[in-house]
């Protein structure tokens, strides 16, 4: 199937629209399934073992269907993804606006971090061209609605939505990576380190990396880790904030 039959179909699989909108594939033997049951098989395998275990192959052992029935309901795997992050939007609303725009923005902030912390595998999934289902484009409607009291261009409006989910996203990257360490390289934080000074103690000359030493000291010594992306968020967050609140009017 040519690219832009693929990329129409997306937006009729999405909105449940023409030959799609009863969820029945467009040919083949009598429906033993549905989009929604992919879509929500696709998700749970994806959470269990990541955005590389979704293969249209497995998807369709775990549906108990042949590969090729498969392609029937969803055309390719471009396209499940694209339904698979429309899906989980509707799991994680985003928040009502609150009492300010920049109080609005934190919860938005938070609320897209529990999401991506819930579903690590939407930080491998594609970035761009976004998924224009009914449920994202409701999402970015409440969104902007917390910005909505704001005497602000449209445009800026997108472009601090823009600032805000970048942000997140990179923070919720380094959560992850924290989360899943001890498991990629079987010791915990206190067990790695315990290795790892000692060698270091070795090999760097004394009285090197001054400021390094110091203020990596102090961190470790806090967070007893390499990092605390929990804390590190609510920190950049709330300057970020700060940043914006001229620009919102407050």
């Amino acid at each position: 199937m040519p690219p832009a039959d693929d990329a129409r179909r997306l937006v009729r699989l999405l909105w449940r629209s023409g030959p799609e909108a009863d969820a029945r594939p467009r040919r083949g033997p009598k429906q033993r399934v549905s989009v929604d049951e992919i879509v929500d098989t696709a998700v749970d395998l994806a959470d269990r073992n990541g955005l590389d275990a979704v293969s249209m192959r497995a998807l369709a052992t775990a549906l108990g269907i042949g590969p090729m029935s498969l392609y029937t309901y969803v055309p390719s795997r471009d396209v499940l993804v694209a339904l698979m992050i429309d899906r989980v939007a509707a799991d994680h609303p985003m928040p009502e606006p609150a009492t300010t725009p920049a109080e609005s923005l934190a919860a938005i902030a938070r609320a897209l971090r529990d999401e991506l912390l819930a579903h690590p595998w939407l930080l491998d999934a594609p970035p761009w061209r976004h998924v224009l289902g009914p449920n994202w484009l409701a999402r970015y409607e409440r969104q902007l609605e917390a910005l909505e009291s704001a005497d602000l261009p449209d445009l800026d409006r997108d472009r601090i939505l823009s600032v805000l989910t970048s942000f997140v996203v990179g923070n919720a990257r380094e959560a992850v990576s924290a989360r899943t360490a001890p498991s990629r390289s079987g010791m915990s934080d206190a067990e790695w380190w315990e290795a790892v000074a000692p060698e270091l103690d070795a090999v760097i000359p004394d009285g090197a990396y001054p400021l390094a030493n110091r203020v990596g000291s102090a961190a470790g010594e806090l967070y007893q880790a390499p990092g605390a992306p929990a804390e590190v968020f609510e920190f950049g967050l709330a300057r970020l904030l700060d940043g914006l609140r001229p620009l919102l009017g407050e």
